[in-house]
Formats: structure tokens, sequence, C-alpha cells
């Protein structure tokens, strides 16, 4: 994260290769910068929640037809940050901050800015439609969203063993019917 966010250029650049890549492979311009959008809003919740920035780190990896991206940092983790605020203060389940909280829109640690907690449902919401595997990793619980084969996107929560910090992984496929075909 350090090495991405020591320069806003160093951003850009990575975000535009994630475009890029994502394009190359078979995404629509629009759904590529959603993708992008989304880890984008997910590398602002490292910086702003986490308490541990510089742990961060952005991977993607681009295929025919599909792209996947991971965010993780080993920060206070999900539970401990929500736990700041003072309406989920007597929260002491980390799936329950991972499927009910930290996944739904107007939840977020900041009790004095009604306008927080707007950008990360919104944007995986954008991508439901791509999204294959969604999954979300915190203290000792992980939150997974996969497609079955009617397309139904399947929830489920689990409890694991401890992880300090936070984890996401999504994977999505191109919608082959939206892409623009790329003429290298």
């Amino acid at each position: 994260m350090s090495e991405i966010t020591d320069q806003y250029s160093d951003w850009t650049d990575f975000a535009m290769r994630a475009k890029r890549a994502a394009t190359r492979v078979g995404f629509a311009p629009d759904d590529a910068g959603q993708l992008v959008a989304a880890i984008g809003e997910l590398r602002g919740n490292v910086e702003e929640h986490s308490e541990d920035p510089d742990t961060g780190y952005f991977v993607f990896e681009a295929t025919p037809g599909g792209f996947e991206f991971v965010v993780a940092v080993s920060g206070i983790g999900v539970l401990r940050s929500l736990r700041t605020h003072p309406h989920y203060a007597d929260v002491r389940d980390a799936g329950i901050a991972l499927k009910t909280l930290a996944l739904s829109e107007g939840v977020s640690r900041h009790y004095d800015d009604k306008d927080r907690g707007r950008g990360f449902r919104p944007i995986f919401i954008g991508l439901a439609n791509a999204s294959e595997h969604l999954r979300f990793r915190s203290g000792d619980h992980t939150r997974e969203m996969s497609r079955d084969e009617d397309r139904r996107l399947i929830a489920s929560t689990s409890q694991k063993a401890e992880l300090p910090g936070f984890f996401c992984s999504v994977r999505c496929t191109a919608d082959v019917s939206r892409a623009v075909r790329n003429v290298d």
C-alpha cells in the first residue's frame, strides 16, 4: 500500500493498468471501471479504518473472460473498527460485523458524519452481475457469496480461525454481450 499511496500518480497508474487489463480480457469499459472503483473503495477503507495502512496490499489478475482482485490489510479488522462507533460498541461477533453491518449501506464507524458508510455496498451491488465469488474475511469469520448454476448469488457466513485485519477477494466474469472487442 505504501508504494501505491506514496504518490497519487502511483495509484492512478495502478488503476489505469487494472482497467486496461480488464478490458483486454473481455470486460466492457464501464464494467472495468466498476472493478477499479471497487478496488478504490476498498483502498479508501484500508487507509481510513485499518489503523495500519502500510500493511495493506492490492493485487489483480486478468485472464481471458475473468478478473480477480484481492485487497488485504493486517490492521484492526472490521469488528474493532465498527466498535469505535457508540451504536456498535456492544457488537462482540465478527460474523455479525461482516454479515449485518459492514456490508450494509449507511453503516460506518464515524458517529458524527451522516454522509459516511455509503460507498462499499453500492459498488458491490454494481458488481453483482459479474461477480462469481466474493469473499470477505476479518477476525474469526468469513462472508462468502458465490454464484450457483442458476446464476443466483448464494451467501454464507462461517467461523474460522482468528485472522488479524481484513481480506477481500472478488472474482468476476466478463459479460461478453457488453464487451467491446479489443484489437491489438
